[in-house]
């Protein structure tokens, strides 16, 4: 069945919540795809949260393990929606989520990672504490389940009372010059945004397979001063099926990039720049890496596409010049044919 907004509700979750129930300080929304192993870590972090109200919306986006009967064993605070067509992506799935979400603030977590404590108390003092932000991120730090080098996060982590003391903050206002060069800035599965502020934006672009949510906060970066919390509440889980490991045919960072300095150009709204030498550094680097990738487990062509980028960038980078020459090679003469 799917709803007037485009997406499918399973059947016990039909349409919109009733108006009757209460509202939650926040909308969690958790796009999910055969995450059903680290499903229950996520939800578990999420209503493990105290100090606040919460409802939980699960976007299943046509997984094929058990993810949808993971999300059902929870109460009525978890709700399972679905995506209108499997592997619509993540930006998709979110999206749907948000158009259900009820609460005046939308949070985001990945179905496989995870949030420490305290983490929507300190983000609600923090929107509370100032009315015209409308982005609220933290830190969060990459986590091996099965290592043992995880202790130095975990005292880092540990939360202070969030209801005192002083709250730092890096960085902290228009930051826009600071996302060209470093996406990680904000991380979607630390990120709490006002209702308002998504009604402004817009959704997520679902032509992005990858980086769809760096294009969104790019564009949220033009909309309003953004504060980062300079705390790890939230772990990025690291397995194997991370999206990101796999080579793909476009460079999704870089034409996201390009889409915003074709937009906005150098300077955010405040007048704050980077500087054109940074930009081609950061443009070279972009495309080295992603033709690194793929000449060591891709297509070799996409490969010396890249790295002919990279060497207009930074003409100088004796290590582009190496690769271009081995690329060229192995286009010309494939392992295969040798």
């Amino acid at each position: 069945m799917t709803s007037p907004a485009g997406e499918a509700a399973m059947p016990e979750q039909q349409g919109r919540p009733r108006d009757d129930r209460a509202t939650p300080d926040f909308s969690v929304v958790v796009p999910a795809f055969n995450c059903a192993a680290y499903l229950a870590d996520a939800l578990d972090s999420i209503l493990a949260q105290e100090g606040v109200s919460v409802e939980v919306l699960v976007v299943d986006d046509g997984s094929t393990d058990n993810t949808a009967e993971r999300a059902r064993t929870y109460d009525a605070r978890v709700r399972l929606l679905s995506t209108a067509r499997p592997r619509s992506g993540p930006g998709a799935a979110r999206n749907v989520g948000m158009r259900h979400a009820r609460a005046p603030v939308v949070a985001f977590l990945d179905g496989d990672d995870v949030w420490l404590p305290g983490k929507l108390a300190l983000q609600k003092r923090v929107l509370d504490e100032n009315p015209d932000v409308a982005l609220v991120c933290t830190r969060g730090a990459h986590w091996f389940p099965e290592s043992e080098s995880d202790a130095a996060w975990q005292q880092e982590a540990t939360p202070e009372s969030p209801a005192s003391g002083e709250i730092p903050f890096r960085p902290a206002g228009w930051i826009y010059h600071l996302l060209l060069l470093r996406p990680a800035w904000v991380w979607t599965s630390t990120v709490v945004m006002r209702r308002e502020l998504i009604d402004r934006m817009g959704e997520f672009d679902e032509t992005l397979r990858l980086g769809q949510d760096y294009e969104y906060w790019l564009r949220a970066s033009r909309e309003t001063r953004i504060l980062r919390i300079d705390r790890i509440l939230a772990l990025y889980r690291q397995h194997a099926d991370n999206s990101t490991h796999t080579p793909r045919a476009r460079n999704f960072e870089l034409e996201i990039l390009q889409r915003a300095l074709a937009r906005w150009g150098r300077a955010g709204p405040d007048g704050a720049t980077v500087t054109a030498t940074q930009l081609r550094e950061r443009l070279a680097g972009l495309s080295f890496r992603f033709g690194y990738k793929h000449f060591w487990s891709g297509d070799p062509r996409i490969a010396l596409g890249a790295f002919g980028y990279a060497f207009r960038n930074q003409p100088l980078a004796w290590r582009t010049w190496a690769y271009i020459g081995v690329s060229v090679m192995r286009s010309l003469w494939p392992p295969g044919r040798r």
